[in-house]
């Protein structure tokens, strides 16, 4: 059986800056591993002396980690800047405590030469709510932003007036107040290869998916960063085992570039996500039987894990830990 979303893995020049962003957030190293260049272009297709470094906030440990990726030799800068929207854009999303004061975190960086490019925090009841009608009929939904960085793109939310116990646990250490990462996306090309997900990952499929949204919502424009006329598919993915950890497929219906070769293992920044999986041997043999591309051997990854690669139809990398 799949495990909800296992790592957002950060592609990293800066080990030190990186680690210290993250701890900010409420990250801590559980451990590091090494591998060559020889055995990272086997897993990884990219041939660069790795160091990795798996990071868990809280007691989070089967679903929102961050693995923290030092290539001697990066493949590319990664998207960098670029859109959310761009077709192979990766980013992840946490609960918050209190969402002001993790905004002002970024823009007061910004404001002493920091480089984010942050969205104003803003209220939605797209998938779950209802609008404030009075004094005593309030809000009900959550209210979130969206940051870029030069080595992550994050959504930040907290709720308002409504509980999901276990989707999203803020760790009390963590000194922003902020969760492990409670669902991750990506930006496909072609919502129909999205089937692969749920016919051979073994993925559930939400109520709401394949939803037609866009520039209409003021809070998804504004939190996506969408013009008019700029609409999209979504559909959300959780594991059998777990509703956290979700995957959120976007295919955006308006010409977008694509930016696939930079978001790929071996790049800087949000490059690659990763799946536990309890029989990693068949879940191996599946894919390998699967439309599935590039589909490596067994190996070890870099703590010693059993590991594969592969790419799926929409020609997002993953790899998958026994």
């Amino acid at each position: 059986m799949i495990s909800g979303i296992f790592e957002n893995c950060v592609g990293s020049q800066q080990e030190q800056f990186t680690l210290r962003y993250w701890a900010e957030l409420g990250y801590r190293e559980l451990k590091r591993g090494k591998l060559s260049a020889a055995a990272a272009h086997a897993l990884y297709g990219h041939a660069s002396n790795l160091t990795s470094i798996r990071l868990q906030n809280g007691n989070s440990s089967d679903h929102g980690l961050v693995r923290i990726m030092v290539w001697q030799q990066p493949r590319n800068p990664g998207l960098q800047k670029s859109h959310p929207f761009v077709i192979g854009s990766r980013w992840f999303a946490s609960l918050v405590q209190d969402i002001y004061a993790v905004a002002d975190a970024f823009n007061d960086d910004n404001a002493n030469d920091g480089d984010w490019i942050v969205t104003e925090p803003i209220r939605g009841i797209e998938f779950i709510g209802q609008p404030g009608t009075n004094f005593y009929q309030r809000f009900t939904g959550v209210r979130e932003f969206f940051v870029i960085g030069s080595e992550t793109r994050q959504a930040f939310f907290q709720r308002y007036n409504y509980t999901r116990p276990g989707y999203g646990v803020i760790d009390p250490a963590s000194p922003l107040g902020v969760s492990e990462g409670t669902h991750s996306s990506i930006v496909t090309a072609d919502h129909d290869t999205a089937a692969f997900y749920t016919d051979v990952f073994g993925l559930v499929p939400a109520n709401n998916t394949r939803k037609r949204s866009g520039y209409q919502n003021p809070a998804t424009r504004q939190i996506l960063m969408l013009e008019d006329g700029n609409e999209f598919l979504l559909s959300s993915f959780s594991s059998p085992k777990t509703d956290v950890g979700v995957l959120q497929v976007y295919t955006p219906l308006y010409p977008t570039p694509n930016k696939l070769e930079f978001a790929q293992p071996g790049v800087l920044g949000i490059s690659l996500f990763t799946y536990q999986v309890e029989n990693i041997h068949e879940f191996h043999d599946r894919v390998r039987r699967s439309n599935a591309r590039s589909v490596t051997p067994m190996l070890s990854n870099e703590f010693n894990e059993p590991s594969f690669g592969l790419v799926a139809p929409d020609d997002i990398t993953w790899v998958i830990i026994g």
